[in-house]
């Protein structure tokens, strides 16, 4: 019985030439050039995957920047109409708690007689750079010296009785 070498025994593998290569058309698998575009399309496909994750990473952060500067600004417009913190003007003054949140507050003549004009900002500054989260309330206020002055007219006119 004489073999050919065009005959297949099970090795997977196709007969060779008579040069003693492979064919190219009966070869199965891949090619570098098929790794490579897939490799590349691959890493094309991760960069964007990533860039994606770090922008929702960085809205995710100014979010809660951005939240946390309403709530301090909210506050501290709260006690100063509360009368807890003085009615003046101050710039740039960090609060007690973290020295990268800083406010500004300031008071000004508002549009009515007796009113106020009262602005409070807040910001969160890392290592004296541009700050990364802004929040300003702007309110009107009666002003609470009317009341005092009110207040003491009143007992002065009833000691005087």
């Amino acid at each position: 019985m004489k073999l050919s070498a065009s005959k297949d025994f099970g090795c997977g593998r196709r007969g060779l030439s008579s040069a003693g290569s492979v064919r190219n058309a009966d070869r199965s698998g891949i090619t570098l050039l098929e790794v490579l575009l897939a490799t590349a399309i691959f890493m094309g496909s991760l960069t964007a995957i990533l860039q994606v994750m770090r922008v929702g990473h960085d809205s995710r952060l100014s979010a809660k920047l951005d939240s946390e500067a309403a709530l301090r600004c909210e506050s501290l417009l709260g006690e100063l109409v509360a009368g807890i913190t003085p009615l003046t003007s101050e710039s740039n003054q960090p609060f007690a708690d973290s020295e990268n949140w800083r406010y500004s507050v300031t008071v000004e003549e508002g549009p009515g007689e007796s009113l106020l004009l009262i602005s409070v900002r807040v910001e969160h500054v890392i290592a004296e750079q541009l700050p990364n989260s802004t929040f300003t309330l702007v309110r009107l206020m009666r002003d609470p010296q009317l009341f005092l002055d009110a207040a003491m007219a009143a007992e002065e006119a009833e000691a005087e009785e």
